[in-house]
């Protein structure tokens, strides 16, 4: 990855790490609403398509602190990895889950031979990179490392926001079907998935109108596709 874009990602995440008013906290109901939402969508999609996630090798690309990737772990995984651009992350991860492999390191460069791996996971990392090429040099990166197993993304489709909560200032392009596609070939599955973290944020103290909005796929902001790599 470009120094430039490397640099401009570390700033843009430092600068949201840094900031007080974050609604990306265990304390705020919409945002466990919107975890919520995405864990069932994550167990669900991997079920339906067949992934065997019991014991399996699994790296988090853009793993953040591990949260996700710790849960991966105890919804049955093996030897979970993760890499993360930001060092404090990956800091704090180790604080917070030191079962986890966590390292410092570059989409784009993964230090792991080919098919080290069962299962790849990038969860709205892909859509953090501005850059076409990159991007697609970071998907050919995880296809590498998963060769022989699976490939899973989650990220955002783009759908407009409904104007319920400020804009966000981290810059990000939309992973939808089509760019899907382009970095990763046809899928196996590929589903909307996650309540808007509009509606999560506006419905997060009230559970069962969120569950209910989160059933109709147009208010669905992200895809979650699953690829089985060759």
């Amino acid at each position: 990855m470009s120094q430039g874009e490397l640099d401009r990602i570390r700033s843009t995440y430092r600068s949201r790490d840094a900031s007080g008013e974050t609604p990306y906290r265990w304390d705020n109901p919409g945002y466990l609403t919107y975890i919520q939402s995405l864990e069932r969508a994550l167990l669900r999609a991997v079920a339906d398509a067949g992934v065997r996630l019991t014991g399996a090798r699994v790296l988090d690309v853009g793993c953040g602190s591990g949260y996700l990737l710790q849960r991966l772990r105890e919804y049955g995984a093996g030897d979970c990895t993760g890499i993360d651009l930001m060092e404090s992350r990956i800091e704090e991860g180790r604080r917070r889950y030191p079962t986890l492999n966590l390292q410092a390191g570059s989409a784009t460069e993964l230090p792991f031979p080919s098919g080290t791996f069962d299962l790849v996971t990038q969860f709205t990392c892909l859509s953090s990179i501005l850059d076409d090429d990159l991007r697609l040099a970071a998907a050919r990166e995880m296809q590498r490392v998963a060769s022989g197993g699976w490939l899973l993304s989650f990220d955002m489709r783009g759908k407009p926001r409904l104007g319920l909560r400020p804009a966000s200032s981290s810059v990000t392009v939309p992973i939808d079907g089509r760019e899907l596609r382009r970095l990763f070939g046809d899928p196996a599955l590929l589903r909307k998935a996650a309540l808007t973290f509009d509606l999560a944020q506006y419905f997060g103290r009230h559970a069962v109108v969120a569950t209910a909005l989160a059933a109709l796929p147009p208010l669905r902001s992200h895809l979650l596709g699953l690829w089985r790599v060759a």
